[in-house]
């Protein structure tokens, strides 16, 4: 594949679907377990730079450790994946104290080092499944007629379930495709910087969403309004 990724993620959120040769124990399987996957079936070498262990308190550590930990990982990577999990939110904490929403803004930043500058990375937002194999906590879809009749299958995201930096960076296009259906708003096209994908989609074909977050990053960044701080 070729391109340098970094994965966000929830290390030990376990109220996800089963995997059969990633688990612990044949008892449950974790975020992290999605993670180990990816890594050996979907990506070769380097190319996968995960983030570690989130079990410890950012609040303890702020800028200078943030720096050490999640800035050299996300510097020689081009697409950041977050995966979005059921419990990937600690609701009891405040978000710029967890992990997942700094390594978001990193991705998202601009940075000189070395003389050397780094855009954006490309973000794609994979929904893995619950344990009962279900992504509707997140996706859902329904059926809405349009005004000449027609029906249209639409999917509904439900960013209000994850952090707030993700949730500003999706549907955010700053002039995007839109009809009103029934009531509803409906958007078109890469309407969201931050591409979003289900699991089972994904694995189907990674390459399809890395290339279009790839594009939206080298080629269509400026159509975005980006929101960068966790």
């Amino acid at each position: 594949m070729g391109t340098k990724i970094f994965v966000s993620y929830k290390y030990a959120d376990n109220d996800v679907a089963f995997l059969d040769e990633y688990n612990y124990y044949g008892l449950y399987s974790t975020a992290r377990n999605y993670v180990d996957y990816l890594q050996n079936k979907k990506f070769s070498g380097d190319d996968l730079n995960k983030a570690e262990s989130d079990d410890e308190d950012l609040s303890r550590f702020k800028n200078d450790t943030i720096k050490s930990k999640l800035r050299d990982k996300i510097w020689d990577s081009s697409i950041t994946l977050v995966l979005i999990s059921p419990k990937m939110k600690d609701y009891g904490k405040p978000e710029e104290d967890q992990w997942i929403p700094w390594e978001v803004a990193y991705s998202l930043r601009t940075e000189t080092r070395n003389s050397q500058r780094s855009l954006p990375n490309g973000m794609i937002a994979i929904v893995l499944p619950d344990q009962s194999g279900s992504y509707d906590y997140f996706i859902t879809h329904e059926t809405l007629i349009d005004d000449s009749g027609e029906e249209n299958e639409v999917r509904t995201l439900h960013t209000d379930k994850t952090f707030e930096i993700i949730h500003e960076n999706m549907f955010n296009q700053k002039e995007p495709t839109t009809s009103i259906m029934q009531g509803h708003t409906v958007y078109f096209g890469e309407c969201s910087y931050i591409i979003t994908v289900a699991w089972n989609d994904f694995i189907d074909d990674p390459d399809q969403y890395i290339n279009r977050a790839t594009d939206l990053k080298e080629n269509r960044i400026d159509e975005y309004e980006l929101h960068k701080q966790p």
